[in-house]
C-alpha cells in the first residue's frame, strides 16, 4: 500500500463529505463532515493535553459512533490506541 492510512482516511472524508459515515444502533447518524469536525476537536484536545505522536491513548467505552470517532482521531493524530473492553 503506497498510501498512508491517515491519507486514506482524509481522502475518504473529502470524497464522501455529505454522505453518512457512522451510525449508532437505533440512534443518530453522523456524516463524514461531522466526523471530521469531531476528529479536529479531539486533535486540539490531544495537543492541549500534551499528547505527543507515538504516545499511548487509552480508549474505553461501549461500541458507538463516538468510540469510532475517538479511534480515528487518535490514529490520525499519530498516537497509539490502546482499546480497553469495558466488560473486563
Amino acid at each position: 500500500m503506497t498510501q498512508s492510512l491517515t491519507r486514506f482516511i482524509q481522502d475518504s472524508i473529502k470524497e464522501n463529505w455529505h454522505s453518512q459515515s457512522l451510525t449508532d444502533y437505533k440512534g443518530n447518524s453522523h456524516t463524514f463532515s461531522e466526523v471530521a469536525e469531531k476528529i479536529i476537536r479531539l486533535h486540539l484536545i490531544f495537543e492541549a493535553c500534551g499528547v505527543k505522536k507515538g504516545q499511548k491513548v487509552t480508549l474505553v467505552g461501549k461500541n458507538s459512533a463516538n468510540w469510532g470517532v475517538s479511534y480515528l482521531a487518535t490514529i490520525t493524530y499519530g498516537a497509539v490506541v490502546v482499546p480497553i473492553l469495558p466488560d473486563f
